[in-house]
Formats: C-alpha cells, structure tokens, sequence
C-alpha cells in the first residue's frame, strides 16, 4: 500500500512539473494559463447569467387600449319617451302646507294634452308646478319679485304657424314689486319633464329675469309677430335731450331651460304717446301689465 501512494506521489509532481515548464520563448506560461483560465471562467460565469436574466425578466409592454369614442351630445328636441314622476328630483304633489294656489291649463309638454300648471306658496317662497297628464309630477321656486306669490299665464313662445302639432307651450311668470314695475321669468320643461325657470347661459346658472317699468327708463317685452313666428325682444327705451328715444332691444330665445341671446339692436325712435306702452310692458303678448 505504501508503495501505491509513493507512485501517486510521484505521478502528480511529475504532472504539476510539467505544466511549470518553460514555453518556445523560454518563459514560463504556468502563471499566464491560470489567470487566462480563471478570468475565461469568471467572464463567462457573470455575463451569461446576466444575459439571460436581461431577457427573460424585461416583460413585453401591451399595445395601448384605444381611448373610447366621444358621447354623443343629446339632441335638442323634446324626447318621446313617456314622462314619469321619478324622471323629477322633486317629483312629488303639491305640499299639504302649500297656500294662494292657483291653477291653469295648458299643453306644456307637446302631447296635445292639457296640463295642469299651479302657482302656490310655501313657506313665504313663490313656487309653480305641473302635473302632466301622463301623471309627472314637478315643482320650481321661483323667487323673483318681493310678494310670496307670482302670477302665471301661458305663452305661445316657440309659436309655428301650420305645424301639425303646435309648440308646447311656455309659462310666464310675473312678480309684483312697487307699483309700476313688475319682474318676469320664463318657465319650461327640460329634457327630463322637470318643469324650471330659464337660467342665463352662464357658469354661475343664474335665474334669467327681466323688468317691466311703466316709469322712465321704460323696460319691457315685446311679442312680435312675424312670418309664422314669434319674435321676442326685451325692450328699454330712454329719453334724449332731443326729445327722442334711444331704444335697445335684446331679442332672445331658449334651448330647454337656458336663454339663447340674440345681437342687441340699437334704434332711435320718435317721441310719441304710445312710448311707454311699447317698450314699458308687455307688448302684443296677450296680456298688459299697464294699460
């Protein structure tokens, strides 16, 4: 056995002996083959790891999702869907506590069926509801004026002569101040059936009001018939030094529940007797505030 481990011995120095032998230039390349060989391993133990991680762990980006398309804006005609008392946030009856009722009847929806339109109080605010004849139910405030009441009328505002079916009709409401003025507000139904006083086409969505005054400077409406229409302008009219009047009118019409403004005109007209019935009340449109 001793000597078995003598042979090995010997055959190892012989091998480690031989690879410290000297190369054709007379150098040793012991030491120069154990860097090369520890830095090929060292070089191929890092980079091949790391590529293979570089590639398997960068995950493939999915294709964007398409944005959807844009909504379409509703149309701005009446819907033809059947009116119901949930399509309302205030969707109820008239309130037991509820005082000066009064009532009219009219077609403000365009079924050709009367409606019920009443102007009441509650709680010292003016209010005007409607009860639909398909049975909705809405109701508005409507403070405008300094009573706790406005009185209330039908307008034809949307008026088309021949149409087959006439324009739902308007409601006028009027609010008492002191003698001699007055305040008017429009009421109509919005795409929901909700009955609302006409806003100005404003962020801040203030109520669109306006002044009657049989005292200079006169304000009014006036209602003027033409071609089959209606053409609706608010009036002032102020007294020059000559004795003429600067006359402004403001014609306007709605979309639903929001004022649509026309261009102001600006005429001057002759003075006359009948200055303050046309540009200081309601004109041609089928009632007067002061005759």
């Amino acid at each position: 056995m001793e000597g078995g481990r003598a042979f090995t011995t010997a055959c190892t120095l012989a091998i480690v002996l031989a690879m410290a032998s000297c190369d054709d230039g007379g150098s040793s390349s012991g030491s120069s083959v154990a860097s090369s060989a520890v830095a090929t391993s060292t070089t191929t133990a890092v980079t091949t790891p790391v590529a293979t991680i570089a590639t398997t762990v960068v995950p493939t980006t999915p294709a964007p999702t398409a944005a959807p398309e844009p909504t379409t804006a509703p149309p701005t005609i009446a819907p033809a869907t059947v009116p119901t008392s949930t399509a309302c946030p205030t969707g109820t009856t008239i309130p037991s506590g509820a005082t000066n009722l009064v009532a009219i009847n009219g077609d403000i929806d365009g079924d050709t069926l009367n409606d019920v339109v009443t102007s009441y109080s509650l709680d010292g605010v003016p209010h005007v509801h409607a009860t639909l004849a398909t049975g909705g139910n809405s109701d508005a405030e409507v403070p405008i004026g300094n009573a706790d009441t406005v009185s209330i009328q039908f307008m034809d505002f949307d008026h088309a002569l021949g149409a087959a079916i006439p324009p739902p009709v308007a409601v006028l409401a009027i609010g008492a101040t002191k003698a001699g003025t007055a305040v008017g507000a429009f009421l109509t139904l919005t795409p929901h059936y909700c009955i609302r006083v006409w806003h100005n086409n404003t962020t801040d969505d203030t109520l669109f009001t306006f002044r009657i005054s049989a005292e200079p400077i006169y304000q009014g409406l006036q209602c003027d018939g033409a071609a089959g229409s209606i053409n609706h302008s608010l009036t002032t009219a102020e007294q020059n030094p000559g004795g003429d009047w600067a006359v402004t009118l403001q014609p306007f019409g709605h979309n639903f529940t929001t004022v649509d403004l026309h261009p102001v005109q600006n005429v001057t007209v002759p003075d006359g007797p009948d200055i303050q019935h046309e540009y200081g009340d309601l004109t041609s449109c089928g009632v007067t505030l002061f005759p």
